[in-house]
This record gives C-alpha cells, structure tokens and sequence, in this order.
C-alpha cells in the first residue's frame, strides 16, 4: 500500500511539474522581451491575438490562447467569442478581480443563452452589434460612404420597369436558404406573396430558379459583382433579418441599398436611425399587414416619382445624398485608413481591454457590467400579428435558456464545477417546473 501511494505521490508530482513547466515557458517569451509585469489577456475561446505582445496606446498587453495562463498572476482579462462559449468549458474559477470580455457579432440563435441578463451580466466588457456596447459592431457590414452613394451597380427605374415586362421579372426579389429563424420571417412572405409578386430564390419558399452561375454557389458571392447586378435589378428587396435585436443590422439592408434597389426590411426596431436618409427603406412595422404593404408598393410600382423617392442617396446631388447626421458622424470616426473588417474590431476591442484594466489598477475603478442595453434581443413575435409567438420552437428555447442563465450564474459566481449532463437535468427541471 505505501508503495501504490508511492507512486500515486511521484506521477502527480510529475504532471504538476510538467504544468509549471509549461506555464515557465510561457513566461520565458516575456521575460526574455523584459516585460515580466505584462497584464495577460486570455482568449478563452481562441479567436484574437495568440502569443503576442500587443501596444495599445501607451500600453502593453500580451495576447495568448493557451490556457495555462488561468494560474498566471498576470493573468487580468479572459475574452470569449460568443458563437464559441459552451456552458460546460468555462474557466474553472472566477475572479473579481479578472474581467470578462465578450465578443459577439451574431443573432441569439447562434447561442440562445445570451439574451438573458444573468449570462450577460458574467461579462464586463462587450463589442457586440448595439451602439452601447464598448465597442459597437453596428455598421460592420457596411464597407463605407462612398459604396451608398455610388452608382456603380444602379440600374434606372424605367429599365427596371421594362426588366419586369421583357425578363417577366417579379418587382420584388426574396433570396434566403436560411429557412429556420427566431424573427420566423418566412411567415410573412408566405402573405405577402399572396398580393404582390415575389421572386424567391434560394431554399427558402422557392419559386425561381438562378442562372447556373449563381445558383452553384451564390452564398459564397454574396458580395461579387455578378450577384450585385443581379439583385440591382430588381425594384425591391426583402431584407428580414434572421432575429430581432436593437442595432443588429446586416448585409440584408446594406446590400440593396449599395445597388439601388428599396430594402423591405423587418429586423432591428432601431434601424431607421442608420438609414441613409427619411426615406431609403420600407419597414414592414409601418403597415397593419402584409395586405397594406402590398397594396403601398403597387402605388409604389406605379409612380416612378414616387419610388425614387427611396433613392435619393443614388439621385440627389452628390454632395447631400446622406442627410442622415447620426450615419455621417459614425462612418466619419470610422475613417477611411483602417478596411472596414471583422477583425478590425477585434483588434480594436481587444486594445479596448488591454487599455480599461491598466487604468482600474491604477485608478481603482468600479468594473463595469454588461446588461441587455449591449444585447437587447426581443422575445419571438409573430411577424404579422407582433403578438409572442408560442408557436415558434424559437421561444421554448428562449424559455429554456432563461433557466440556463439563471443556473449558470449560480455555478460560476460560486466557482462551483460544471458537469453539464447534470447541468441540462437541472435546467430542464427549473423549465418544466416553472422556476425560472
């Protein structure tokens, strides 16, 4: 027996050895730099900056994926992308004093979790698509100014019109293979195609058929300019977001914009604030119904004044095609020496933190709290009555993961460990019980 623990004694003395080893090693690389005070920033997820001594302004941080740097004394900041974060592989304790930091540029349905405030709250910093996260992702998908008001792709509205009459195009353009969404958005078109013609494509509520080279792999030339053309030809587009959240904005509404074509947009209730211009976008929130759109864009379809009146950041002059100051200002801070890509912003975020937890060392001040205001996503509603949509198996997830972000907390803010079968028993038992 005392031999057994013997050696029991002598593999974990190993193991722990062989860790500190490990975690020597990655101190060498800031030693050896002179910078053994560094702050560690851990991606939890990896996704950023890996192995990487990082200036911020006047600061430095060091950027690593590797998680032996949980032990670390420097360690100050663990980042999560969203899309990644799995309720069974979080870190093993949680510290006041390291802040947590979320990434997270997608809807809810890609981690239901996130919309309740409980989950939110674990998280100190976020850059997530709200105009009040620390760094906003609102206006990701938009390149910049001078792709609103160009005219590159714009097709003149009597050749739309004769496109309708000589293609047997339909006045309005649906495309989606995405047939599965919180926002249950083909409930709509299934309506609306009832009153006005529609040309789908894709997989969803399919009618159309594209020409051989887009159909073989249009998702991947979404921004192509054959794809472009295309959708420029059209009077109308439908741009229904996937879920409806506060500033969560896609490529659905910019890409007609870019093209000349009015975006029918059902999506983020604050998206009026970046249009173009008063009137660049048809909201289907304006009208009763699918009818009473219908019926709006027939008029529409008949007085060509009256459509261009949605084009204006194509017809105006030059130099006052975006009236909308709010849009001005952010593309204007944006700049135009930095490309407008997603890893910008992370970048951006990540100087965010590495900058914020230097100046709480030095100034002790209150670390902040993520709430809705930087993820305010609504409950599934019916696109045609807005009422709560019982019937979208979005909402009992919706549901289940308020019970999920209510347990989570539970565990993590007393480093309790994470088994997740049991943690999904106890989950679905504060479901079915109503404890949530």
């Amino acid at each position: 027996m005392p031999r057994r623990m013997c050696v029991m004694f002598a593999i974990v003395l190993s193991l722990f050895i062989i860790f500190q080893l490990r975690l020597l090693c990655n101190y060498k690389r800031l030693f050896f730099l002179g910078d053994e005070n560094i702050p560690v920033i851990l991606w939890w997820t990896p996704f950023g900056n890996n192995n990487r001594i990082k200036t911020c302004g006047n600061v430095k941080c060091y950027f690593s994926h590797n998680r032996t740097f949980e032990s670390s004394i420097n360690l100050k900041s663990i980042l999560f992308y969203g899309s990644d974060l799995r309720i069974h592989d979080l870190p093993s304790w949680r510290s006041g004093a390291i802040s947590w930091g979320l990434l997270h540029e997608e809807s809810p349905r890609n981690n239901p979790i996130l919309v309740h405030e409980e989950a939110l709250n674990l998280f100190n910093y976020s850059s997530t698509f709200s105009r009040f996260s620390n760094v906003p992702l609102t206006l990701l998908d938009l390149s910049g100014l001078e792709e609103l008001i160009a005219e590159s792709y714009y097709v003149p509205t009597k050749e739309k019109s004769m496109l309708m009459h000589v293609e047997n195009l339909a006045p309005v353009l649906y495309i989606q293979s995405d047939c599965d969404t919180v926002s249950d958005r083909d409930r709509y078109i299934l309506e609306l195609i009832k009153h006005i013609r529609i040309d789908s494509y894709g997989a969803c509520l399919n009618n159309a058929k594209l020409n051989d080279k887009l159909r073989n792999n249009y998702l991947d030339i979404l921004n192509d300019h054959e794809f472009l053309s295309f959708v420029a030809r059209y009077k109308f587009t439908i741009a229904f977001e996937n879920a409806i959240c506060d500033d969560y904005i896609t490529e659905k509404l910019w890409r007609p914009l870019i093209v000349g074509s009015v975006p029918i947009y059902y999506g983020s209730p604050s998206f009026k604030d970046w249009l173009p211009n008063n009137k660049s976008a048809i909201s289907i929130s304006d009208f009763d119904g699918p009818i009473q759109l219908a019926n709006f864009l027939h008029n529409l379809l008949k007085n060509d004044s009256a459509y261009e009146e949605y084009l204006s950041h194509k017809l105006s002059e030059r130099k006052s095609r975006i009236t909308n100051n709010k849009l001005l200002h952010a593309l204007e801070r944006r700049g135009t020496e930095t490309p407008n890509k997603f890893g910008n912003y992370m970048e951006e975020f990540e100087c965010f933190v590495c900058e914020r937890i230097q100046k709480n060392n030095q100034e002790l001040e209150e670390i902040s709290i993520v709430t809705k205001r930087q993820y305010n996503c609504s409950l599934p509603r019916d696109p045609i009555t807005r009422k709560i949509n019982n019937r979208n198996w979005w909402m009992q997830q919706w549901n289940i993961e308020k019970c999920g972000a209510k347990l989570l907390i539970h565990y993590v803010t007393n480093n309790i460990s994470i088994n997740i079968n049991h943690f999904d028993e106890q989950k679905m038992n504060m479901y079915d019980n109503n404890e949530c």
